[in-house]
């Protein structure tokens, strides 16, 4: 089951005295819009909302979640908490989570006073879900972080749901330790012990296992968004990641961005600013000579000269956005690309270095020197705006546009 920390406190009840002025006149259920018949997926927590509507127009509605008596009439197939008492696994979750313990059709009914309204709750059948990253080997004497990602459907992207599980390995081993709650994996010498991590998804108690090695590295592999292009514009970033990789035949390169250590950097000529997955260098000054540095492990066993960077003055003269339009369903998310071409002839990605803006304040753009630059989450509700992308240094055309459509959970 998975459980966001939003709902883990019950939400706030309305402050509507139902004995005083207009009366209600009516219950309904929402599932990010009024609802009579919806589908959420197996074994993630998801919210529903009881409302109470009184005389006059749906402003004088009043959220009744935490007021109305929740009732699941196949709770095998569909959980419903009320706020209260702890559910699977002990969990306190807010009154009107809903937790699809397995496929099935459930009646879900909320009751306040003289009012029932009831849904017809179908619950499907998880897409899929696996342990990343997928990795066959880590290195000795280092932490790699382990994530649990689920595709709720077909259709939907993946959800990060590492806080929502239990990790731990299937058998007790002394090559390496895992962080119950976070899935961090730290490992001890390499060793020719085979162990598997597991997770397990609370409440419905679904297993997922990966088979690893602690092993040593062989060497560093480096691989670069730009290729083999040196050219590097100052005020612009181009990504690197940083890759173990191992002896073993048909083993998995290991991402090592986040741990290596960097020597002999040119501080005035580049940046280098850390991400989740990769490393961002930034050209500072413009120069005739080339630059680069050395990447290494902590323990200083192994280390690789960068590719070495010609800092140089070219400038933007425009540049693109795609998609034109993009449409993203609460609570996946989206993004938007945005490539640049400069007066030396080359195209880059430019994501880091625009500014990313919504007509509408619900929306939220990742900005900045991130992994994730023009990604996209949008609010439970229907919404239609226009994205904004802006760059003041464009020669030409400093500003493009985009339109997003973002749809409430449960939208097919």
């Amino acid at each position: 089951m998975a459980v966001s920390a939003g709902l883990l406190t019950a939400c706030g009840g309305a402050s509507l005295d139902v004995g005083t002025g207009t009366g209600p006149t009516g219950l309904y259920i929402a599932y990010g819009v009024r609802s009579s018949a919806f589908e959420i997926p197996e074994c993630l927590a998801t919210q529903a909302t009881a409302v109470l509507q009184f005389g006059g127009d749906e402003s004088s509605n009043g959220d009744f979640t935490t007021r109305v008596v929740w009732h699941s009439n196949a709770p095998d197939v569909l959980y419903v908490a009320d706020g209260i008492h702890t559910g699977p696994d002990g969990i306190l979750l807010a009154a009107g989570t809903l937790v699809g313990l397995k496929p099935g059709q459930a009646q879900l009914s909320a009751t306040f006073s003289s009012f029932t309204a009831t849904a017809s709750v179908e619950v499907r059948a998880l897409a899929g879900a696996r342990i990343d990253p997928q990795l066959t080997d880590i290195s000795e004497r280092l932490a790699q972080p382990f994530h649990l990602l689920l595709r709720p459907t077909v259709e939907s992207p993946e959800q990060d749901e590492t806080s929502s599980v239990a990790w731990s390995f299937v058998q007790p081993t002394a090559s390496a330790s895992v962080e119950s709650t976070t899935g961090i994996v730290t490992a001890n010498s390499a060793s020719s012990e085979a162990i598997a991590l597991r997770a397990r998804l609370l409440g419905c108690g679904r297993e997922y296992d990966l088979p690893l090695r602690v092993s040593t590295p062989r060497n560093l592999r480096v691989d670069y968004e730009q290729g083999s292009e040196l050219r590097l514009p100052v005020g612009y970033s181009e990504a690197l990641t940083v890759y173990a990789e191992f002896a073993t035949e048909g083993s998995v390169p290991q991402n090592l961005s986040t741990v290596v250590k960097i020597d002999d950097l040119d501080d005035d000529r580049l940046s280098i600013t850390p991400g989740i997955d990769s490393l961002y260098v930034q050209a500072l000054e413009a120069a005739t000579a080339d630059t680069g540095f050395t990447l290494r492990l902590p323990d200083g066993s192994l280390s690789i000269a960068s590719k070495r960077w010609q800092t140089t003055d070219a400038e933007l003269l425009s540049f693109t956005l795609s998609p034109d339009t993009l449409n993203v369903i609460y609570p996946a998310t989206g993004q938007f690309t945005a490539v640049g071409l400069f007066d030396d002839g080359v195209s880059r990605p430019v994501n880091r270095n625009v500014v990313w803006s919504s007509e509408d304040t619900s929306v939220v753009l990742a900005t900045g020197l991130v992994d994730e630059a023009g990604k996209v989450t949008v609010p439970n509700g229907e919404v239609t705006t226009t994205v904004t992308a802006t760059i003041a240094a464009a020669v030409d055309d400093a500003s493009e546009f985009a339109v997003l459509r973002g749809y409430p959970a449960g939208t097919k």
